[in-house]
């Protein structure tokens, strides 16, 4: 992904965010490639393989999907602002196959505008992230979980075969070990792949099955349960309030304030007073 802003990577793919005055490019795409724009355009022009130039215009929030391998070009006339996704085909092939019992991930799409509201709340919420400042602290378990939801969502939904696997809502017991596996390793770079190992599920597996036990994702869940930990800490105890959010997970003081304003509607000293 040359010349594309603020970046995150992980395993699965990379994720960007940024914003480019008019330019072109041309390029061939190894990965399947999404983009958001969070602004209209007007005339922009693309080709796709062999096929002849094509003019297209859009409101924001449209989204543009590029099959993995396409000889893409693009040539826009106005400044852009997009989040942008580059997803493993290796690595969706085997969710496609492990997860959804399909020999292989096909996405058949042709590089037009559409609109896509599941892209349009993945790519607003890597926006955010990436625009705040905070981004290195991207590259864990939030980064594997939108790569995985929009990972699932290009199969499911610009694939040619229909998935047919429909797993269920983790059990009691893998509930816990996921639980406790986060819980010692609060205050870590906590992966996703390594929460699916615990309960020996592949990392879309894990996200699915979570989110139909507890109805929230891993990285929510796990967010939880720092900022439960930060409160107690804050309330009961004379650390320093740095000292509290590196212990709890947190990237600094204004990370832990940040989140705490967000879901509590108070800062930490405000807590400890």
């Amino acid at each position: 992904m040359p010349n594309w802003g603020r970046l995150v990577s992980s395993e699965f793919g990379t994720a960007a965010w940024n914003r480019r005055d008019a330019d072109e490019i041309s390029q061939t795409i190894p990965h399947h490639l999404v983009l958001l724009s969070f602004k209209p355009f007007s005339n922009r022009e693309s080709r796709l393989g062999g096929t002849r130039v094509r003019s297209a215009s859009a409101a924001s929030g449209a989204c543009e999907i590029v099959p993995a391998g396409a000889d893409y070009w693009s040539r826009w006339h106005e400044p852009k602002e997009v989040s942008a996704f580059a997803l493993s085909q290796d690595w969706l092939d085997r969710v496609a196959q492990s997860d959804l019992d399909l020999p292989a991930a096909t996405v058949n799409a042709d590089a037009l505008p559409i609109v896509d509201r599941r892209v349009a709340l993945i790519g607003g919420m890597l926006r955010d992230e990436l625009r705040s400042g905070t981004h290195a602290m991207m590259a864990g378990l939030e980064l594997d979980s939108l790569l995985n939801l929009l990972g699932i969502h290009l199969i499911k939904h610009y694939g040619i075969a229909r998935p047919q696997k429909d797993l269920g809502g983790l059990s009691d017991r893998q509930l816990r070990q996921v639980r406790d596996y986060m819980v010692a390793h609060l205050a870590e770079s906590v992966k996703l792949e390594a929460l699916a190992a615990v309960v020996a599920l592949s990392a879309s597996q894990l996200m699915r099955s979570f989110r139909r036990r507890t109805g929230t994702s891993p990285h929510q869940y796990l967010m939880r349960l720092r900022l439960d930990q930060a409160r107690a800490l804050i309330v009961g105890g004379v650390l320093p309030l740095a000292d509290i959010a590196l212990a709890c997970g947190f990237s600094s003081q204004s990370h832990l304030t940040a989140i705490m304003r967000r879901e509590d509607g108070l800062t930490p000293g405000a807590l400890r007073a």
